[in-house]
Formats: C-alpha cells, structure tokens, sequence
C-alpha cells in the first residue's frame, strides 16, 4: 500500500483547489447528470460541450466525475466525532475492486479509542429498533455495523468528521478533550519580561526608580521549573525579591499538581500562605468546563503621570506608569487563590497614596460527585519572619449533591494547630457556604490561645434584573482566634520578646460586591470593612460608580473612599468622566474629560487618544490637566507593539515639576530551532515552524507573525482544551506553499508545544502558452513536472497557474489519456530582479507547448502586482 500525504489549501493548494472546483461548476453547467454511485455523489458530463477543436476528439473529464476522489494510503488527519475534535489519528484508505475511491479503513481499536461502545452494539441497535446489521469489517463503510453512522473525509482540510448516534456513545461533557491526546510539548525555557523606569524632577529634588519583572521557566520532560521574581531600584530601597521559585509536574492518573520550592498553598478555605515545601493539589483544569478562578481588578484614579505598584502579602506583583485619569489593571497574576492586594499609587511630585483592593474566594459549591483536594507541607516563607515554623495543610470537598457540598481542612505546625469544618448550598436565593475554623496556638512565654471563627459566603445572579451580588465574606473570629499567618508574627514577637500588640487581630470583616444594569449602562460597587480587637479604629474602603454610553458616548460617575495605609488618613474622592469617539472609524482618536474632587485636590484632566497604523501597532495619547490652587500641566504618551516587544514611553511636565517614564514588555522562548521572541507570553505555549513562511501571521494577529528564521509563538493556549491555530498567508510570498493550514492542540499546563507546518518553495507562475494551431490549452488540463507529479491545472483563457521548484525543467500539459492528448513545455526562470518580486505572481508567456520535445524558452516575467485571487 502506498504512502499518501494530503494537503491542506495554503496560497498555492488553495488556489490549485479552487480552480478544480470553478472548473467542476463549469462542467455542471455544461449539462451534466448526477447519479449516485458507491454512496458518494457522482457526476456524468456531457463530453460534446469540450471537444478538443485541434484533434477533433473530445476533452477526457472523468476525473471531475466524484466530488472528493480519495487515493489509496496513509493520511495524518484530524478526527471529529459529532462536531467535536478528538484528536489526530492516522487514516488508511484501501483500493477496493471495482471503486475509484479508496475506502475508509477503521480499526476496532481506533472505534473504541473514540468512544464507541463496540462490545454492545447489536444490542443497541436492538434498542433503536434496527435488528439485522451486518458484522463489523474494517475496511466497509461505516453504516453497514453501525445503523445510522456516516463518515466524511476532507482531503482539502486534513479532517475526517464522524457521525455516530449517541446510542453508541457515552456521554461527556461538552468540551471534554481524552487524556491520550494531551501534548507534553517539547524541551524549552522562557522569559517573559516587564521593565520600567519612572523619574520625576521638581523644585528642589528628584525621585527615579526601576522596575523589572521577571517570569522564567524551563521544560524538560515532564517537569517544569517556574521562577518569578523582581527587581526594583529606588532611593528609599534596592534589590532584588523572589516571588516564587519552583519545580511543577503533572500527574496524571491523580488530575493533579505536584510543586516543589517556594510555593502558595491553595486558599479556598485557609488563608492562602507562602511555603518553602511541597504541594498537591488537585487542578479542576483537567475536567469539563472547570472554572479556573479568578483575580480581581485593581480601579482608580492618577492626578499626575504616577507609578502604581500592586503588592500581595508584601510581595510586588506588577509596577506600572499610568497617565492621569483613571486607570484599570485587570491582567494581574495574583500569588496563590487568595489574598487582599495593596496598591500604591505614586504621583509626580511625590505623593503616596495606599488603598485596599480586596480578593477572597467564592461560595465552594461543586458538582456531584466531584472532588477537589490539596496537601501542602514544608516551612513557612512569609515576609518579614525570624522564625519561620513548619506547617503542613491539607483541604478536602466534595459535591454530594446538586443541594449541598461538605469541605473539611487542617493544620498543623510548630506550636500551632486549627481544624475547620464547613458546608456549601445551592438554594433557590443563591450559593451559600458557612464554615467554622477552630484554632489552638502555643506562644512562648505567653501560654495559650484558642478560639474560633465563622465565615459566611454568598453569591447570587439575578439574570430577570440584571444584577449579580456577591458577599465574599463575611467573618467574625473571636479574641483568641489565630490564623497561621498571625500565629507565625505573634510566635516572631515572642521569641524575641517583642510586643504582641503590634499584630492586628481581625475581629471582623465584610467583603460587598454589587453590579447592577441599568439601562444602557451598570451601577457598581465594591467594598471591604475590618475591625481588630486590638486596635480602636477599623478600615472602611469601597468604591462606587455609574457607567453608562449614549449614541457613542460614554459617561462614568464613581466615587472612591480609602484608608492610607501609612498615613491612617481618609481619603475620598468623586469622579466624573466623558469620553467621546471623534470618528467612526476603528482607529478614530477618543476625547476624554474627568472632573475630580477630592480630600487632597480637585481639578480637571482632558486627554486625546487613539491609534495609527494598519493593524493599529501605534497608540498614543496627548493631554492637559489643572488642579485647584497650582497651574496647569500637560502629558504625552505613546505605546508602540512590534512583532518582537512592546514598547511604551510617557513625559510630563508644569512649572512644578517633570517626570518621564520608559517601558518594555516581551518575551523570549529558546528551543531546538532557536531563540524566538514575543511581544508577550502566558504560561502555556505554542512555537509554530513553518519553513520559508516568513510573514504568515497567526489567528491573523498582527503581532503573532512567522520571522525570518521560520518560527514564531503562539503566547497563549489553553491546557487540556482543542486550541486551533491557523495561519493566515495573507501577507505570505507566493513562492510559498502552505501544505497545512491550521492544527489543533490540546497542551498540557505549563507546556510549551510545537506545531509544525509543512511549506513547499517555489517559483509561482501564471503561464500563457498556445498550441501548434494557435488555439489555447484545454480548460482544465492538468499540469506535470518532470517527476510526474502534478503541479497545476489550466484555467479559463488557456492560462495555466503552476509552481516549479527548479529554475528549469519540461512542463507536460495533459487533457487526455491518448498520445496526442498531451503536448509539452520547455522553461529556463532568470534571475528576480528584485527582492520584492518574491512577493508578487509572475506572469509569462511561455510561447507554444508543442507535442514533441520543444525548445527551451527564456520565460520573461513581466511585472504585475500580485492577484488578491485567482
């Protein structure tokens, strides 16, 4: 049996596909019968409507005759069964007597790898009231030992779609990928970059600091290293800060998460905590439609060009320079499940302010039946600690109804200990989850302190009004009451006989979310209160607002309270802004104005901004701003994304003061073809090589494009999901031929897969040739090398659109299967002119195809702009 690689329609296949196919409408028209033959379309031309005017002898069209002739071999194709993807398998396709089509040949083994209950199926079929089939053949078409299935193969797409009854079929929940199909990826590390520098000069001092964000990884095998860490530089303070440093595997047979070094324990029920240990836990990701979770955004509003810092359990997270006006973060990358965020927002003449932004789990409700699980052992690594404990934590829940879910934990360290116990319920009014925490800490020299907490979760979706309300929690521990990470300070203070007191115990706290539509926009809110026992004033934080848009017009109200973390002073603040389209068009620049008043200042900010270029690689942003009491001051800033990077720059200025800001954000993976860079990367990745292909842009991102070296990143996938990368050859050399299209993947977390494109190089050429006689080629004749392999087709006027992979050689142009059917051509190519005609189609015109061996024709390619189709 022979071996068969089929194409997927790139520039050049196509092209070449829809030739066939205008050329097969044509022939219908000419008066064609369709009948049926071997379960397939079949279609009986009139051969009277293409005679051959030289040779009087009709045009043998036979081979338009079935819509989708498939050829006897082995063919790498993607299976979807029902409309869903399952995976890349190998076809074999069999020559059967009598058939010009081969037929489709499916193993028992391939059946059942699918999902096809082939142990039951005379029994079902019994079922459905089918009670005669035949028994199962391989090589048969599928719907003679499976009543009502059907197949169809795509040789154009690579795609193989089955259509089975579900009777045959268990049943999966939508989206579901088999583990067989998971890709480990390839060996490879990474670096994804974030730099920023921030200076500001006023009258009499100057401020700069430098930031740098670092997230690196390796893969080897199935472990992966991860380490996240910062770098910043001030006048207050300089170093480096690791965030996490780490060795992850997955494992499989468990659906879970093994981590090793300095990690987060999973905060769904505890207190998320840093550890320098091990974890596994259990990744939802791995099941259908799991819920990932989530990280809150971070609002607010600069007065001036400011840097806005975001810290975790004084980790810094993400430090960025904002323009004045109101900025949103909502691309964070929280450090464990949960834990408030701090953020710091620094103006240009030195001002600091400090707020709040609360982050707490959701109500814990899980399917029936589905469990979720973490263990977490090692040594405790918070910030600031002088004695850091061991510990070892360990989490279980489990839907037991569609009502109710039960989850229990426990701790267990150094001089401490806490139990927990808890319930999630599904009700008619919302999830709802109550749970009790028991806690029992060892101070030394201070005895022992025990007491209890209670936490209530709810969340409610009100779709008939439009509102979703959530309270995050709500908690009330008593006097004695100890989390690990206040147990871990106060043990701290105690060794070194500090004073207890400079630990804040929570006594309570609420966390409030509200989001309401309201006509043509939402009203919002969100919002975190805490007392202590051991202190007299609580922290009330919260922000509010209305939004709205009116024929392109959009409108924001909000009003903000926060708590200066280092000052204890209240600030509140009210914002009103408009923003307005000059344009209709998609890079049509946007006016926008706020109106602000606050504790600290009140004034005005009016912004201009937009975007340039064809794919609106350019952003920008002009601006001016008044506060009470002090001049004006005017900003510019500018955001440039290139296939490699992104770049960003801002300026500012008054009579008070001038600051400046740079920034760069990319990546870098290094694998066995190179190093290729990135304007951003995620954790899970692609690396697409597609050979030649310089320019093929991927999904039709404009920063996704394959370089010079014939590979580019596919920044962000999604584990354990069919993801569909496509390649656009928009902007692709016609000298380069796409054998495939588009591929599906499913990665592994934290993979870094490679996906291989199959290109052919050649010369594209659209010829012009004539017969002895003087009249044109047949329509529809095909076009072969000297290797007989098949290399175009001739179109409408005689002309015939090929691709030659050597600078000169015979064409044979054939339109039948006689002798005199046939007639053939000699080319020599020149050199290009110009680097440019790569890109272009070259017409030429060939001279006479003659039926014998004819004389080399010197092919003179003129220059035309390149067709947008053929």
């Amino acid at each position: 049996m022979s071996s068969h690689t089929p194409t997927r329609p790139g520039t050049w296949s196509l092209a070449h596909h829809r030739l066939k196919l205008a050329a097969r409408s044509l022939l219908l028209l000419a008066g064609a019968d369709v009948l049926q033959a071997h379960g397939a379309e079949y279609v009986e031309f009139n051969p009277a409507f293409f005679t051959d005017s030289a040779a009087g002898q009709p045009v043998d069209v036979s081979r338009f005759s079935q819509g989708n002739v498939v050829l006897p071999g082995s063919y790498r194709a993607d299976v979807h069964l029902n409309g869903q993807w399952m995976g890349r398998e190998t076809l074999v396709f069999a020559a059967l007597d009598g058939r010009d089509n081969a037929q489709l040949c499916l193993s028992r083994e391939a059946l059942l790898r699918l999902g096809v209950d082939m142990d039951n199926v005379q029994q079902h079929a019994i079922e459905a009231g089918t009670t005669a089939i035949a028994p199962f053949a391989a090589c048969a078409d599928i719907a003679t030992y499976l009543p009502g299935a059907r197949s169809l193969y795509d040789s154009g797409e690579n795609r193989l779609d089955l259509h089975i009854p579900q009777i045959y079929l268990p049943r999966t929940a939508r989206g579901y990928v088999d583990p067989r199909h998971w890709d480990s990826g390839v060996d490879a590390a990474f670096v994804r970059y974030n730099a920023d520098t921030f200076s500001t000069r006023t009258n009499d001092r100057s401020l700069a600091s430098h930031y740098l964000g670092l997230n690196t990884g390796l893969n080897l095998g199935d472990w992966h290293w991860r380490h996240d860490g910062s770098y910043s530089h001030s006048q207050a303070a300089s170093g480096y800060q690791s965030s996490a440093t780490y060795v992850q595997r997955e494992v499989s047979p468990l659906r879970a998460q093994l981590l090793t070094g300095e990690i987060y324990t999973p905060g769904e029920l505890f207190d998320s905590v840093r550890l320098r240990g091990a974890s596994l836990f259990s990744d939802d990701r791995m099941l259908p439609d799991s819920q990932t979770g989530f990280a809150p955004v971070v609002r607010g509003v600069a007065l001036t060009n400011a840097r806005v810092s975001v810290r975790q359990r004084g980790v810094l997270l993400d430090e960025v320079s904002v323009a004045p006006g109101p900025f949103v973060l909502n691309d964070l990358f929280p450090t464990g499940y949960g834990g408030d965020l701090t953020v710091t927002v620094t103006e240009a003449d030195g001002r600091k302010r400090e707020f709040i932004v609360p982050f707490a789990a959701n109500a814990n409700l899980l399917r029936p039946g589905h469990q979720r699980y973490a263990l977490s052992v090692g040594q405790l690594d918070e910030v600031g600690l002088r004695h850091p404990p061991k510990l070892l934590q360990a989490t279980y829940q489990r839907g037991l109804s569609n009502l109710l879910t039960g989850y229990a934990g426990a701790v267990l360290g150094e001089d401490y200990r806490s139990q927990l116990l808890g319930a999630a319920f599904n009700t008619p009014l919302g999830a709802l989850s109550l749970d009790l925490t028991h806690s029992d800490a060892s101070l030394p020299g201070h005895g022992t302190r025990q007491g209890q907490s209670v936490q209530l979760r709810y969340s409610k979706n009100f779709t008939e009004t439009g509102t979703h309300f959530a309270l995050g929690a709500y908690r009330y521990s008593t006097e004695g009451f100890l989390s690990v990470r206040d147990s871990a300070r106060l043990r701290d203070l105690a060794i070194d006989a500090g004073n207890l007191d400079n630990v804040s115990r929570l006594r309570d706290r609420m966390d409030l979310s509200l989001n309401q539509s309201l006509g043509n926009g939402s009203v919002y809110f969100t919002g975190s209160s805490q007392n202590y026992w051991n202190r007299t004033q609580g922290n009330l934080t919260f922000t509010a607002g209305y939004s709205a848009n009116w024929r392109g017009l959009h409108c924001t109200l909000s009003a903000q309270r926060t708590r200066d973390l280092l000052t204890e002073k209240v600030d509140k603040q009210i914002d009103l802004t408009f923003s307005l389209p000059l344009g209709h068009g998609a890079r049509s620049p946007t006016l926008t104005t706020t109106a602000y008043h606050g504790s600290q200042s009140s004034g005005e900010l009016v912004s201009l901004g937009g975007s340039l270029g064809e794919r609106s690689e350019l952003t920008y942003g002009l601006g001016a701003s008044r506060a009470r009491g002090s001049t004006q001051a005017t900003h510019a800033d500018v955001k440039y994304q290139t296939p490699y990077s992104a770049l960003s720059a801002g300026f500012g200025q008054s009579n008070a003061y001038r600051t400046t800001s740079l920034g760069m954000t990319g990546g870098l993976v290094a694998h066995a073809g190179g190093v290729t860079f990135a304007p951003e990367l995620g954790d899970t990745l692609g690396i697409v090589q597609a050979p030649d292909a310089r320019g093929a842009r991927i999904n039709g991102n404009h920063s996704g494009q394959i370089g010079g070296n014939g590979y580019a990143v596919v920044p962000h996938l999604t584990p354990y999901r069919q993801n569909v990368v496509e390649l656009d050859p928009k902007d692709l050399s016609v000298d380069v031929e796409l054998k495939t299209a588009a591929q599906n993947v499913a990665p592994r977390a934290g993979a870094v897969v490679r996906l291989h494109f199959e290109t052919v190089s050649g010369q594209a050429l659209l010829i012009t040739a004539l017969r002895e006689d003087g009249s044109a080629l047949p329509f529809g004749s095909d076009v072969f090398d000297e290797q007989g392999a098949s290399v175009g087709i001739v179109a409408q006027g005689g002309k015939a659109f090929v691709r030659v992979a050597q600078p000169q050689g015979w064409l044979s142009v054939k339109w039948g299967t006689q002798a005199h059917a046939s007639c053939r051509l000699a080319y020599a190519l020149g050199t290009r002119g110009n680097t440019d005609s790569a890109r272009r189609l070259r017409h030429v015109n060939a001279g006479t195809c003659r039926g014998s061996p004819a004389i080399a024709v010197q092919l003179k390619p003129t220059r035309h702009p390149r067709p947008a189709s053929l």
